[in-house]
């Protein structure tokens, strides 16, 4: 049988795991409350409200790049294929560009 400080014990350890959230360097999460927008995290240790805070989405900040391939057949019939390469970025990293993002309405 479970005593009532046994019980107590195994809460606060639970409080305290969720309250605690580390965020990877070159990422941010984003957090709601009941599915409403609440803040950012940025990398590191962080703290939120235990059960209550939840992280929505994690997103990458760092730059990405995309291997592109295209193949054309020009008047003549001769094969043409281009290769490119696609380096991107965020830019705006700021809470309300990262809130609209999230949270648009389609």
């Amino acid at each position: 049988m479970w005593s009532i400080s046994t019980i107590l014990i195994i809460a606060i350890i639970l409080l305290i795991w969720d309250g605690f959230k580390v965020v990877q360097q070159g990422k941010v999460a984003v957090l709601t409350i009941f599915g409403k927008f609440s803040r950012v995290l940025h990398p590191g240790l962080n703290l939120k409200i235990p059960f209550i805070e939840r992280v929505f989405k994690v997103i990458s900040i760092q730059n990405r790049s995309v291997e592109l391939g295209f193949q054309a057949i020009t008047s003549d019939q001769a094969n043409v294929n281009f290769t490119a390469m696609l380096l991107y970025t965020v830019l705006d990293q700021r809470e309300e560009t990262i809130k609209k993002r999230c949270f648009q309405v389609h």
